[in-house]
């Protein structure tokens, strides 16, 4: 199984930064599950704050290797350096993963940003392949599973309704048009009409 110290260095690696806080531990009000949360200051840019889960990866997916081994997801996400509790919500995604639930770029995750920051006007997060970091974030493996990233980007209800309504690409497509600020909460919907 992959170890929590790899995780951090492979995170800190696709960030391109040095290493600063130590991970923090979330857990689920049962207590069921806990993750590791690593925080970033000004990663990648001066005013934002990047984080990765450490040891989401323990969580089982639905896929698997054509060899036959787990496929496994860790979380990075970038917002602005303000949003203090963002791990939390980071955290919520990785508490989701589950063998019934599809964990690939394109997915939504609801109200993950809003149960932590009532006031957002982007209540959900998106899965995308990582792209706001000079580094890569490089997939890895050992015997028994294969690990990959996945980027968290807040979304408004409208883009998670473009999303169920006509999938991923439609929105990436709406991003790419409009070009906000993905690591703002508080930013208005994308136009969705093409």
């Amino acid at each position: 199984m992959i170890n929590s110290y790899e995780v951090v260095a492979r995170a800190l690696a696709g960030f391109q930064a040095e290493p600063g806080e130590a991970p923090t531990k979330r857990t689920t009000p049962d207590g069921a599950r806990s993750v590791g949360i690593l925080k970033v200051d000004d990663c990648p840019a001066r005013g934002v704050v990047s984080w990765a889960t450490v040891d989401a990866s323990a969580f089982e997916t639905p896929f698997r290797t054509p060899d036959g081994r787990g496929v496994r997801v860790e979380f990075v996400a970038a917002v602005d350096g303000a949003l203090d509790r963002f791990g939390d919500a980071v955290a919520a995604c990785a508490f989701e993963i589950s063998p019934s639930i599809d964990v690939k770029p394109g997915t939504v995750y609801r109200d993950a940003v809003s149960n932590r920051y009532p006031e957002a006007t982007t209540p959900h997060l998106f899965s995308v392949s990582p792209f706001v970091w000079g580094g890569e974030f490089q997939p890895y493996s050992d015997d028994d599973v294969h690990v990959t990233w996945l980027q968290l980007v807040p979304i408004t209800a409208e883009e998670a309704d473009l999303v169920a309504a006509e999938g991923a690409r439609a929105l990436e497509d709406a991003f790419m048009r409009a070009q906000p600020d993905l690591f703002a909460i508080d930013r208005d919907s994308v136009p969705t009409d093409g």
